[in-house]
Parts: structure tokens; sequence; C-alpha cells
């Protein structure tokens, strides 16, 4: 009978935690996906992101900050799972029926061992193959911002030396009066166009602006010199090339494939490698230690346990944030990197999960002992 009601009770905590894992992780997705979609439409609206790209990019930020949302997800969802079966009393319940700790911590293992799994996938292959996805998409963006911010009666430099200017524009984006000054590739020449109408595109791969004039004629010459050839045209094409486009700071290390932070003696790679093992690590740390921390004592709010889950993940993270920042700083030797702010992190979850519990034990052999004297 306690063996039956064992796997009764083990499938019956499964599903309340695996439920409110899921739903904290939702909560969490929508606040992400609300604070990206205005930064997201903040810069497609000034022109930086193409609207076309605008859910592209939402989607890879959601795939990107994935391994942050999950281990506190996790957390969250066991400590409230179990601490509605404490609350309850389902818990007190079971073990009176001879079901011990073993099924919760098997319940609980089980949703671990799975947001794990996620965790490292997401973190050594998705994850940056994501980030790069992105960062190609925000360089190419730099790259052909400047035909996004065409404006009729204005100069607009194309870089390379390269100028446009339209008197009016057309419904369907043709360019009236056009004017384009460029210098001839491989020489010192100076091309000025002048053309009736002209449309403009980006190649394929974003490296070059194609100009298509037409009905117009074209200047070639040397800037002071007096020998320009004129020639009319039905039609010219002027390629210009994109201009380089770069992301602020330092390039970016979560793009790189996993396989290129093996072995590297770089500290910033050695960051980001050992970042993504510890992605892993927290989320089973924290999976596990949920379970004793979710326990209630009697009278207990159902959700008394959730401040200390919030805290236990904020000292966690900030302490990996700090033995990364002083492993990339050159502060820590690479043997040591993210370890010690593990050990330290689970150390100090354990002391304060089980210090009030030794405290009770103590209390009562000293009261067992007093009655006994």
């Amino acid at each position: 009978m306690p063996q039956r009601v064992g796997g009764l009770f083990f499938r019956h905590v499964l599903r309340e935690i695996a439920l409110a894992t899921i739903a904290v992780a939702l909560i969490l997705l929508i606040l992400l996906l609300t604070n990206q979609l205005a930064f997201v439409l903040g810069r497609a609206a000034e022109g930086q992101i193409p609207a076309r790209l605008v859910f592209e990019l939402m989607a890879l930020s959601l795939r990107e900050n994935a391994m942050v949302i999950l281990p506190i997800s996790l957390l969250l969802g066991v400590i409230l799972g179990l601490g509605r079966l404490y609350h309850d009393s389902e818990i007190a319940a079971a073990q009176a029926c001879g079901v011990g700790t073993r099924t919760l911590y098997l319940a609980a293992g089980t949703v671990t061992l799975l947001a794990t799994a996620i965790s490292g996938w997401i973190s050594f292959k998705d994850g940056p193959e994501a980030a790069a996805r992105s960062t190609q998409i925000r360089l190419e963006a730099l790259r052909t911002a400047v035909t996004r911010g065409l404006v009729p009666g204005q100069f607009r430099s194309l870089g390379s030396g390269a100028t446009l200017y339209f008197a009016r524009q057309d419904p369907d984006g043709t360019m009236r009066d056009v004017f384009v000054q460029h210098r001839v590739p491989d020489e010192e020449q100076m091309e000025i166009v002048l053309a009736d109408r002209a449309s403009y595109s980006v190649s394929a791969d974003n490296s070059v602006y194609q100009i298509t004039l037409v009905d117009g004629e074209s200047y070639t010459g040397v800037p002071g010199g007096g020998a320009w050839r004129t020639v009319r045209f039905r039609e010219q094409v002027v390629r210009v090339p994109t201009p380089e486009a770069s992301l602020p700071g330092k390039p970016p290390v979560d793009v790189l494939p996993t396989s290129a932070l093996v072995n590297s003696d770089d500290p910033r790679l050695q960051g980001e490698m050992q970042w993504r093992i510890a992605s892993v690590i927290i989320t089973l740390a924290l999976g596990l230690m949920a379970v004793p921390l979710a326990r209630l004592r009697p009278r207990q709010g159902r959700y008394s346990r959730v401040i200390w889950g919030v805290l236990l993940y904020a000292i966690y993270a900030n302490l990996l944030i700090a033995s990364r920042t002083m492993l990339e700083r050159g502060d820590s030797p690479g043997w040591l990197g993210l370890w010690w702010a593990h050990a330290l992190a689970i150390g100090l979850g354990l002391v304060f999960i089980y210090l009030p519990r030794f405290r009770d034990l103590m209390a009562r052999r000293r009261a067992t002992f007093a009655a006994a004297s």
C-alpha cells in the first residue's frame, strides 16, 4: 500500500512542480518580451532596424535569454509547487502513509534534469547561434541604415565618398530629379550623374548599394582639371560599397561556437566558456536546493519561501557575474574561474536552509535534557 501511494503521490508532486515551473517561465518570458518589444520597436522607428526584422529579432532575443530565465523559473516552480502541497497538508498526509521526502526529491529531480538538459542545449548550441544571427542582423542594419532615412530635398552621404540627392519621390519609391556624386573605383576621377529618375536597392549580401538611373547625363573627370567626359545614357547602374559597421564595445564572445572556446588561453574566452557551464550548474543546484527550501512550518503562508528563493538566486547570480569579471580582468587564475562562486553560493544556500533546522534540533535536545534532569 505505501508503494502504491508513493507512486500516485510522485506523479501528483511531479505535475504540481512542472505546472508551476511552466507558469513562472511563461510569466518571465512575457515580461522579457514586453521589454524587448519596446526596445526593438524604438530602434525600428528610428530607422536603425528594418521593420520586417522586428519579430525575428524578438525571437532571437528570447532564445538568447532563455538560459537566464530557466534557473529562476525552476527554483520558483519547485518552491511554489511544494509550497502548495505543504500548505494544504498533502505532504503531511502522504508522510503519515509512509511516503518519505525521497519522493519529493525524485519529482523535483525529474523536472530539474529536464531543465538542466534544456539549459545545456541553449548554453552550448542554440544560444550562441541565436546571438550570432542577432549580431549579423544588427550589423547589416547599421550598414544599410542610410537608405532607410532617404528624404527628398536632402543630400545624403552613402559612404565611400558617394552622395545622393533627389528632389521628390513617387509613391512607388521612384526618385525624381536625381543627383549622384561618387569616385570611380580604382581611379582618381570623380563621376557626377544627373538623371530624370532613379531607384535604389541593396545587394543580397548587403555589401553594395545599387542605384539604377534612367534618362540622364554623367560627367567624369579629375576635380580641378579641365578634361571632363560627358555621356548621355538611357540607363546606368552605379554601385557603391556599403560602409563598414561595428557594434560598440569589444567584439562579442557570446556569438562564438563552443568549440572555439575550449582550451583557449584568452581570459574573455575562458570566462565565456565557464559562463556557459555555469548556466547548467546553477540550474541543477537551484532545482535540488529548492526542495528543502520549500519546506513550510505549520501555519506558515504558502508564498513565504518565495522571497528567500529570489534572494538565493540573486546572491548566486551576482557571485557568478563578479567571478566572471574577475576572470576576464585577470584578477583570478583560469583554473579557479567561476568555480569558487558555485562553491560559495551553494554553501551559503545549504547553511541558510539547514541552520534553522539545526537550531530547532538543538532546542528540542536541550528541552529533553532539561525535562530528564
